[in-house]
């Protein structure tokens, strides 16, 4: 399998925020991870996407939910690119098919769910969650 490069800050954000039943804005996650994005520039705002989706991607690929479903704009939503990437990336995982599921927020809803539910599951966490240094 091919690796996939991941930010841990990131993604223990986002894990923490799942256990939480959570989601956070795109730039409250840059912040709270410490990231370190300046969102000025718009190459390191397609790289911090490009981050999330990575994370999302490697979660997926170890047949985890993706954790870039709980980083939603301020109005709790996200673009059609960002669900029909969601959607391919959750494809074959899920069994999706355009004859029952529409890219909207309904879909949108039940990723996020789907984080939460398997985030608070205490094994789960324990086993693939954030280390401890």
């Amino acid at each position: 399998m091919e690796e996939i490069y991941v930010n841990r800050e990131i993604r223990e954000t986002l894990i923490k925020l799942a256990v939480q039943n959570r989601t956070i804005t795109y730039s409250r996650l840059n912040t709270d991870s410490n990231a370190g994005y300046n969102y000025r520039d718009a190459d390191e705002r397609d790289s911090f996407t490009e981050d999330i989706e990575a994370i999302s991607m490697s979660e997926v690929k170890n047949g985890r939910p993706p954790l870039g479903s709980l980083v939603v704009f301020k109005s709790g939503s996200v673009t059609k690119s960002i669900l029909e990437s969601l959607y391919t990336m959750c494809e074959k995982f899920y069994d999706l098919s355009s004859e029952n599921t529409k890219l909207n927020s309904k879909f949108l809803k039940d990723l996020q769910a789907k984080c939460h539910a398997y985030w608070t599951v205490s094994d789960n966490y324990n086993e693939f969650g954030p280390r401890k240094m």
